[in-house]
């Protein structure tokens, strides 16, 4: 097996055109949440990311622990945590 360093980026830390492709990416799942109109009926709403201030996404991907290249694609799923 050959291990390789990656540099990997917080959302913060990119240049606008790679947050704008993180920002893609997130979009694809926005957040869905209920809610009730005025006649008491159950309203399915999305909320998406691209809507969002920076702040607001900087937590969501800290939250959720997403790293990415430089050029905003993501590869949280690749990085090995080694157990203490």
């Amino acid at each position: 097996m050959k291990q390789i360093k990656v540099n990997a980026y917080e959302f913060n830390e990119l240049n606008q055109k790679a947050k704008n492709e993180v920002i893609y990416w997130l979009d694809q799942d926005p957040i869905d949440y209920e809610t009730e109109d005025d006649e008491g009926d159950i309203i399915k709403e999305y909320q998406y990311f691209s809507d969002m201030e920076d702040i607001d996404i900087i937590e969501h991907c800290e939250a959720n622990e997403y790293l990415f290249n430089k050029y905003g694609e993501c590869i949280h799923h690749l990085e090995i945590k080694e157990s203490e």
